[in-house]
């Protein structure tokens, strides 16, 4: 059902569409970081026709399963306006140690016709100090939607001190952070999916200590399948928190970069089978990757997902997308006979 707020964030965004990929994404986040989305019509409360509350195991009890993706707002510039959309929880970043320009630009590219998009960003961040500070004036309280910080190497950073990198994120947010998502799967920094091993991960897992259980390792959906699945047990050997699945595919053309969007959607979900043989449920995963719709996010949590996140649906659907996806995905589930969203998780299998 279109809601006033829904109908007036999609004619601004089908505006922005007449602009460059990256300036139309920049004056989005500058208008929600100057607090725009108040002078919409305020969002309904929504009631669904299948309760969607799921549990997101280290995480918390979210409201539905519909969080943002890393890489919307990479540098925690307007956290609340995410959250007046309704999104339930929020993953920021990527974050470097170091402030870096990322790529030269053109950088991101839309495809509308195949609901997509390209992007070689490269880590464009603040840097974690600048990052922190904003965080720390938000003063976000665990009333809140949960709220994570993805976090990656710098550029300049040679592989053998990669690590230092990466404990110097977790050190950073741990404190402000519900959890924090290892990102060693961005197609876009030279030498960073050859961080993908076992050892990498085992080496990151005995320095982070304790706080493992805390960091979530976000893996991309070009792996073979046996070097997949080698990974995910590593995951769940080492202790981590979770896994994340999947980052973007790399593509050559039209562009060079990591596509996301809905030729996403086939890939993405493989991987989450892939998951399943191998831990059965065991290990906590949030889904991201193609989600444009509620019957793509059943899919992702049929798969045995407990959450999904969301990036290109809003720059195709707008604001309200996530809302939207809710009152989708509930339809989907009253259709298919579930009675809730969490009992739909893994029916995949059964």
């Amino acid at each position: 059902m279109s809601t006033s707020f829904d109908a007036a964030g999609r004619y601004l965004t089908a505006g922005l569409r007449f602009l460059p990929a990256e300036l139309a994404h920049d004056i989005a986040l500058l208008a929600m970081e100057r607090g725009l989305l108040r002078f919409l019509p305020k969002q309904k409360n929504f009631s669904f026709s299948v309760p969607l509350q799921v549990e997101l195991p280290g995480i918390g009890r979210l409201r539905h399963p519909i969080g943002l993706a890393a890489g919307f707002d990479k540098n925690a510039r307007c956290p609340s306006a995410f959250e007046m959309m309704g999104l339930s929880f929020l993953e920021l970043g990527t974050v470097t140690p170091a402030p870096q320009p990322g790529n030269p630009k053109p950088r991101l590219f839309r495809y509308p016709e195949t609901q997509s998009i390209i992007n070689r960003m490269g880590f464009n961040s603040d840097g974690a100090r600048k990052v922190q500070n904003r965080l720390e004036k938000l003063g976000w309280s665990p009333a809140r939607v949960p709220l994570g910080v993805n976090i990656g190497k710098n550029k300049n950073t040679p592989p053998e001190k990669a690590l230092d990198d990466y404990l110097a994120g977790i050190q950073t947010f741990e404190r402000q952070a519900k959890w924090l998502t290892i990102n060693i799967s961005s197609p876009n920094t030279p030498g960073l999916r050859n961080l993908a091993t076992a050892d990498f991960l085992a080496n990151l897992a005995h320095a982070a200590g304790q706080t493992r259980s805390k960091c979530w390792v976000k893996l991309d959906p070009d792996l073979d399948r046996q070097a997949f699945q080698s990974l995910i047990t590593s995951i769940k050997t080492e202790g981590f928190g979770g896994v994340i699945l999947s980052n973007t595919h790399r593509v050559e053309w039209p562009e060079v970069g990591g596509q996301s969007g809905h030729p996403l959607l086939s890939p993405s979900n493989a991987c989450l089978e892939w998951a399943w043989e191998v831990t059965k449920g065991s290990l906590p995963i949030i889904a991201s990757g193609g989600v444009l719709s509620g019957v793509d996010a059943f899919h992702k949590l049929a798969r045995g997902a407990s959450a999904v996140q969301i990036y290109t649906a809003l720059v195709y659907r707008g604001p309200g997308a996530a809302m939207r996806i809710c009152e989708e995905l509930a339809a989907e589930l009253k259709l298919r006979g579930f009675a809730s969203a969490e009992e739909s998780i893994g029916s995949w299998y059964l």
